[in-house]
């Protein structure tokens, strides 16, 4: 492993350059198609399937449509011809590497589209093979990154694990990494060569594979340690740079730049060093008789290969492609940027679940306790029972908060009425009740607003009338405002009663707010939130409430977003942040705490 990683060395010594200027160019293109053309295309799909939004309620319908399944192909292909453009131009500037000649960014370019199109038209469809086989451990790195993002892979991988065992899918994953790496090595000969894979049926050793697993493993050590030294470095600046008030937020905001530049990173680290190690075993064998590659040979000796024409023309193009690709990537991420530093002094705060940090969640002790805090609102969850009473309940079974395992729908409100919703929490709370929503309206009546959020089960279809009933019956329609994620049962409540305002819980945030009529605002996961998404929907005259916050620093990053309203457990810290009483300018290791988490 050693000389491989000397011949590797030797390789990169004459066009470290050109290398990552080509890398640094093709991934923050990439990035930047990735997020506003991604965007567009799914803001289409949804237009002309009628939905305005993608939400937890619509996904299955939506992945599972003819015209998304279509899509999802072609980008796959797009995809796939990318990562071969990309494998091109990085091969061929190995090979000139390797027989010590010098290339450019634009030579890369030219090379990559030259290669890529030879190799097309060599095997019009073995090509799409070929890549797909690769991709798996060329972009596993990538991959992983998208996935710990919490965005659209995420889910996606979430709904997928419901129909598949984890460690099936574990095993599934694993057997296709291991498959395309030994694929991945047949890569050279196919796209530099030009010859079938069929060919080439060298035998890889255990020495090979493991080296090719400790690449991987090397990639993702050095990526960390990147990642950490610039939040370390970006820290210090924040923290000795910065006026007090605004720090926490600050390295909230500069972390997710430094996250997102590190899977950028990652990804092309990843695909760099995959295809350098292959490389370097299929360069030591290619001259040989035997199929099982011979890496310890000397590289060519120094040739008196003329130098590159047109220096000065290829440093001002690498300049120029430079500079519009940093213009491309500071647009993109400047949406994210708040117009303003710890505002928020006219910020609503909501106990989630009435207070389900301090008393046992949906309960009238969570309510005393929002009242006690000084909320501005509470936050509760109603479903029905069984004889069609509404009570206050999160999930549909009542395990987690009465030990009883029976869906609500299955259960009497006279049983359920017998159940403790404080055996879970704590033993002063013992004895506690589910309450009935006319119950919490009328203790509430006077003393605290309510977020009444309907929970769909396939079991309530009265629901909406009969809440909207019960909130006329208390006078409850400017202290009541109703949110789903449901938002049928949004439309229902403006069909019955256009005077209770009425809210749209998105777990995740792609569609057009424009088509939402039926919400007077936002109630959103703080995780896709940014001041982008606020500022449009202010434009529209729609607030924004963040849920679920309970650290001070996401609390200080929404309130800079501009926000309306924050769901949290613990409203007095809110209250805390909102009116600046908390540490405004904490200690270095807090706010590495805050950047890391």
């Amino acid at each position: 492993m050693k000389r491989v990683f000397k011949f590797a060395v030797q390789i990169l010594k004459k066009n470290f350059a050109a290398l990552l200027f080509f890398e640094l160019s093709f991934r923050a293109l990439t990035a930047v198609f990735l997020l506003r053309t991604g965007q567009w295309i799914l803001d289409r799909l949804l237009e002309y399937q009628g939905y305005s939004y993608l939400t937890a309620d619509n996904y299955e319908r939506f992945m599972k449509h003819p015209l998304t399944a279509l899509t999802i192909l072609l980008l796959v292909l797009l995809t796939l011809l990318a990562l071969l453009f990309e494998s091109c131009a990085v091969l061929r500037g190995f090979e000139k590497g390797w027989k010590k000649e010098r290339t450019t960014l634009p030579a890369m370019i030219r090379e990559g589209c030259a290669g890529s199109i030879a190799v097309i038209r060599q095997f019009p469809l073995k090509w799409i093979l070929y890549m797909a086989g690769a991709a798996p451990f060329l972009m596993l790195h990538l991959c992983l990154w998208e996935i710990s993002r919490g965005k659209l892979a995420a889910v996606s991988l979430q709904k997928l694990s419901q129909v598949i065992p984890v460690p099936v899918l574990a095993g599934i994953f694993s057997a296709a990494f291991l498959l395309s790496m030994l694929w991945s090595f047949h890569l050279p000969q196919c796209l530099l060569r030009l010859e079938s894979r069929k060919n080439f049926r060298g035998k890889r050793n255990r020495s090979e594979i493991a080296g090719a697993l400790l690449v991987q493993i090397l990639v993702f050590a050095l990526v960390l340690v990147l990642f950490l030294a610039a939040i370390a470095v970006m820290t210090a600046g924040v923290r000795f740079g910065r006026g007090q008030g605004s720090q926490v937020s600050a390295v909230l905001i500069y972390g997710g730049w430094i996250r997102q530049a590190s899977g950028i990173a990652a990804g092309g680290l990843g695909v760099t060093a995959s295809l350098l190690y292959v490389y370097v075993l299929f360069a030591g064998s290619e001259k040989t008789e035997r199929p099982v590659p011979r890496i310890f040979r000397k590289l060519p000796r120094e040739g008196q290969s003329r130098p590159e024409r047109k220096q000065g023309m290829a440093g001002l193009l690498t300049a120029l492609i430079l500079a519009l690709e940093s213009l491309l990537v500071l647009t993109a991420i400047g949406d994210s940027v708040p117009d303003k530093t710890l505002g928020g002094s006219g910020v609503a705060v909501t106990a989630h679940r009435g207070g389900a940090r301090f008393a046992p969640e949906n309960t009238l002790s969570a309510m005393e306790t929002a009242v006690e805090a000084l909320a501005d609102y509470a936050e509760i969850d109603v479903q029905e029972t069984k004889d069609g009473e509404i009570v206050l309940l999160h999930d549909t079974n009542l395990k987690r908060v009465t030990g009883l395992n029976a869906n609500i729908w299955e259960l009497s409100y006279q049983e359920v009425s017998q159940l403790d919703a404080g055996i879970k929490f704590h033993k002063k709370f013992r004895g506690e009740k589910i309450p009935t929503l006319s119950q919490v309206l009328e203790y509430c009546r006077g003393k605290i607003r309510l977020n009444i959020e309907l929970k769909y089960n396939g079991h309530n279809g009265q629901i909406v009338p009969k809440v909207v009933k019960i909130i006329e019956e208390y006078g409850g329609q400017d202290t009541c405002v109703i949110t789903s994620m449901n938002y049928g049962y949004l439309e229902q409540v403006k069909a019955l009663n256009p005077q209770i305002a009425t809210g749209y819980t998105l777990s995740m945030v792609y569609g057009n707010l424009s088509e939402m009529k039926a919400a007077d605002f936002f109630s959103v996961k703080y995780t896709y939130l940014n001041a982008a998404f606020v500022r449009r929907a202010h434009a529209l005259g729609k607030e924004v409430c963040a849920w679920t916050l309970n650290y001070q620093g996401d609390i200080q990053k929404m309130l800079d977003c501009g926000v309306d309203n924050i769901i949290t457990d613990d409203p007095e810290l809110v209250r805390r942040v909102i009116l600046g009483e908390l540490d405004l300018q904490p200690s270095y290791w807090d706010l590495m705490e805050y950047a890391l988490r």
